[in-house]
């Protein structure tokens, strides 16, 4: 049997990249990438990183100076996708599903 339902990464390690543990810890895991963000809100990853820099979605990095066994990783709050959706008239269905919560 196949379960299509939503899932969460969980932040279960020993050893790793401690700025990505905090992330995860700090949003429960609910948090999505550049181009998940861009395919739940129907825009392009440009778009997407240029909502960021322009302070409308919160973007959370890897360091830069990341040593090469690090992966760099990007993360944006799901909550972020969700308020900027509802701002803009374009609520997402069941994102509630996402956050955890009942809506």
């Amino acid at each position: 049997m196949c379960d299509n339902g939503l899932t969460m990464a969980e932040a279960a390690r020993e050893s790793g990249d401690e700025k990505l543990a905090r992330l995860f810890a700090e949003f429960e895991g609910h948090v999505i990438s550049p181009g998940g963000a861009a395919h739940l809100l129907g825009l392009s990853r440009k778009t997407i990183y240029t909502l960021c820099k322009r302070g409308e979605l919160r973007a959370f990095r890897s360091d830069e100076n990341a040593d090469k066994y690090t992966p760099r990783w990007v993360y944006i709050p799901i909550v972020d996708i969700r308020d900027y959706a509802v701002k803009v008239g374009r609520p997402i269905a069941d994102i509630e599903k996402w956050l955890g919560s009942s809506g």
